[in-house]
This record gives C-alpha cells, sequence and structure tokens, in this order.
C-alpha cells in the first residue's frame, strides 16, 4: 500500500459566506475531513496526504504534467447542474472524460454535483442526460442510505452507526439526481435512500461518487440552507430541514472510505488479459494450431487404450 497520497480537489463553487469566513472554499474542508479521518484511522495513520487545488469555475485545470503526479481527484459539490451549458461545467465534464479514459491510475472522486457531473460525463448519450430534475424534489439534512451488498462486503459496515450498520448518514442539499437503468459492467451502486434511488457508484480503484455530503457536518450544511432556502422555501419547511440537518452523520466512516478507495490498485490490464484468455480455447491461448492438438490429443488416447497394464 502507498504511504503517500496527492489528492487534487476540484473547486466547483465557493461555500456560502458564513461557511467561508471559517472553513475556507471546499477544498480546505475537505482537505481537513480526509486529514481527520486518517487520524482516527490505525490503518491509515501513516498515509501522508498531499493536497492541491484548482478552481473550476474559473476553467482551472491540471496539466497533463500535474496529472502524471496526481493519485486522485476530488470534484467538489456546487450550486450549478451538470447539465448547465456554463462553458466551465462543459470543461469539467471533458476533463473527467479524458481523466476516465486516458489515466487509469488516477481515482476519480465526486460529491453532489461531483457525483452528477461524473455520472453525466461518462454515461449520458446524445440527447440522453442521465441527470435531471428530481420529479421527489430535494432530499435535505441528514438521510439514511441503505448501502447496496457489493459496497458493503467491499468495505464493510458502518461502524459509527452500530443501530443500523448496514445504512451510511449523509448530509443532504440537492434537487438534481442521477437516473442509470444499466450501469456498465464493473460499477456498482453505493446504495439507496428512500429519496433518491442512486446515492453513488463505485469501481474498484477508479470512481467513486457519493449524492450526499461527507464534507458537510450541521454547521456547513445549516448555512448553506439558509442561504439557499430563504429566497424560495417558505419559513416552516425551512426550519424542518433545518431541523434534520442536526442529527448525527457517518461522515468519518464515508471519508475513511474515500481514503482506503484512493489507496487501492484498480484491476491490472494483466489481470483482465489473464479472465479474457482463461475463457478463450486451449488453441487460442497457446498459440497452437487446433488440428494438431487434436491429432496430438487422439494419439496419447491411442496410446492409453493399447498399453499393456
Amino acid at each position: 500500500m502507498p504511504r503517500s497520497l496527492h489528492i487534487t480537489v476540484l473547486d466547483c463553487d465557493t461555500p456560502v459566506p458564513n461557511v467561508y469566513a471559517e472553513r475556507g472554499l471546499y477544498s480546505d474542508i475537505f482537505a481537513t475531513l480526509l486529514r481527520d479521518a486518517a487520524s482516527k484511522t490505525p490503518e491509515l495513520s501513516g498515509v501522508e496526504l498531499r493536497f492541491s487545488k484548482y478552481d473550476s469555475v474559473r476553467g482551472e485545470e491540471p496539466s497533463a504534467e500535474e496529472l502524471s503526479n496526481i493519485d486522485a481527484i476530488v470534484i467538489t459539490g456546487s450550486a450549478a447542474s451538470a447539465y448547465d451549458k456554463a462553458p466551465w461545467v462543459g470543461g469539467v465534464a471533458l476533463l473527467c472524460k479524458k481523466i476516465y479514459a486516458s489515466y487509469p491510475s488516477i481515482r476519480l472522486f465526486g460529491s453532489c454535483f461531483g457525483h452528477q457531473i461524473l455520472c453525466h460525463a461518462l454515461f449520458s448519450q446524445p440527447g440522453e442526460n442521465v441527470v435531471s430534475k428530481d420529479t421527489n424534489g430535494w432530499e435535505l439534512g441528514v438521510h439514511p442510505v441503505e448501502l447496496s451488498p457489493e459496497f458493503l462486503s467491499h468495505f464493510g459496515t458502518v461502524g459509527s452507526n452500530p443501530a443500523d450498520p448496514t445504512q451510511a448518514r449523509f448530509q443532504f442539499v440537492h434537487a438534481d439526481h442521477v437516473v442509470v437503468p444499466q450501469l456498465p459492467e464493473g460499477l456498482h451502486s453505493i446504495g439507496r435512500s428512500k429519496h433518491c434511488a442512486l446515492q453513488g457508484v463505485w469501481k474498484k480503484g477508479r470512481l467513486l461518487t457519493y449524492q450526499g455530503h461527507a464534507e458537510f457536518d450541521s454547521f456547513i450544511n445549516g448555512e448553506t440552507l439558509k442561504v439557499f432556502g430563504e429566497p424560495i422555501w417558505n419559513e416552516g419547511f425551512l426550519n424542518e430541514s433545518l431541523q434534520a440537518v442536526d442529527q448525527d452523520d457517518d461522515a468519518t466512516w464515508a471519508a475513511t472510505v474515500m481514503l482506503k478507495f484512493f489507496l487501492e490498485t484498480p484491476l491490472a490490464s494483466a489481470e483482465i488479459e489473464g479472465r479474457e484468455e482463461a475463457q478463450q480455447p486451449l488453441s487460442s491461448r497457446t498459440g497452437i494450431d487446433g488440428g494438431i492438438l487434436a491429432r496430438l490429443y487422439h494419439r496419447c488416447l491411442e496410446m492409453v487404450q493399447h498399453r499393456p497394464w
């Protein structure tokens, strides 16, 4: 296991004023979250974490030389939508496609908007966008995600939620969702909530997304909801949402999963080739003509049948 990680964060928005004043940019908030999770997890405490950041809204992105020295990329949340026509949104989608196709050693992670832009970049087809407004409306505050068997089998149960260890509790603030009828081979859903059927996707060593916000706590989400909600929600709905924010979550567990994902090795090309090769006929695997193999088999059979025992 590598003992250091270079994690690059793409800032896709600026936190609301009170959060920015106290916690800084989303890249700073993610760095704090991941360092804290590493310090609390014995198997991760010796891993050196290095961070760099780019302002995606201003069109900043890593160069090819910089990409060669990055282990993981985190795409933050945003008030924007993955289907917006803003040039920077399209730029982030193109960068996601490029990294996924051409930089197999870089692990990609996305939170909320990051989840949606990654799914849009990788799964949308012309005229068929997998990201859209959720007809169920907003998912706000802390809600449990029932984790999928595949995700639980790989990353384990949620130790911080002993009452329901197959559920992870996230902070939420979103009105868009991702709908993918069939995930490509090798990708898995991380789970679902009552509100949202696809709460993230995972592929070993390549892709991990959360619709929820592991990087948000009650202060960050509460301040965010006040700014987002005051112009559009009635007072009763806003107060109800703020009460939902002030609940226990499993952010440290979710951050630990992120770090374990950043450290895991993707399925190597040699392993993939080996699996494909194992499914091929013997003649294809050895390069020996099939007719010669058949004659050798029958000759050996004749020798066995006529051998005096």
